[in-house]
């Protein structure tokens, strides 16, 4: 899961809305923006942890000699290990930290609903931000079924990776 750069601040803003719409949360109007920023650190903190990870899987795999169906393998371990939440787990894992942030930030002034509220309110609107990289992941794979290099080769991903780019820029992802 990642969070595209340019709809982090929209998923915050969009999730505190929410919240305080509800009635779970009570912040004073003078903190919205800064609780907002909180939730962001949340969300840009995931995606700093999730690269780093994924990077340290594919070097482990280089060194070890294995080949590229290792590294998710490799990945999830590494996240187990740091207790770090990804694919399937990558959702409760984000409601809790944001959860954790709003109950320890001083800018939020109480919180009124339980664990399970929250995540009613904020899983949905995740999951709705989330399918936006299933979709480029889908349009980048639809530009590359007719590459030669097979995928997991050094090629394809540095074509994917390439297209990827190319196409975040023109929807005004990153």
């Amino acid at each position: 899961m990642k969070f595209y750069r340019g709809k982090i601040e929209i998923i915050a803003r969009e999730i505190l809305d929410s919240l305080i719409k509800e009635n779970v949360v009570e912040i004073a109007p003078e903190l919205v923006d800064e609780t907002c920023k909180d939730l962001e650190s949340v969300l840009l903190e995931y995606n700093r942890m999730d690269r780093e990870i994924s990077e340290r899987a594919k070097e482990a795999a280089a060194k070890q000699g294995l080949d590229y169906s290792a590294v998710n393998r490799l990945r999830r371990s590494m996240a187990q290990s740091k207790a770090f939440g990804i694919d399937d787990e990558a959702l409760d894992y984000v409601v809790h930290q944001m959860i954790e942030i709003m109950l320890s930030s001083n800018h939020v002034e109480e919180v009124f609903g339980q664990d399970h509220d929250l995540n009613r309110i904020m899983a949905p609107i995740l999951r709705k931000h989330m399918s936006t990289e299933e979709e480029v992941d889908r349009e980048v794979r639809q530009k590359l079924k007719n590459l030669e290099a097979a995928e997991g080769t050094v090629s394809w991903e540095i074509e994917y990776r390439r297209k990827k780019e190319e196409l975040e820029r023109l929807k005004k992802l990153k």
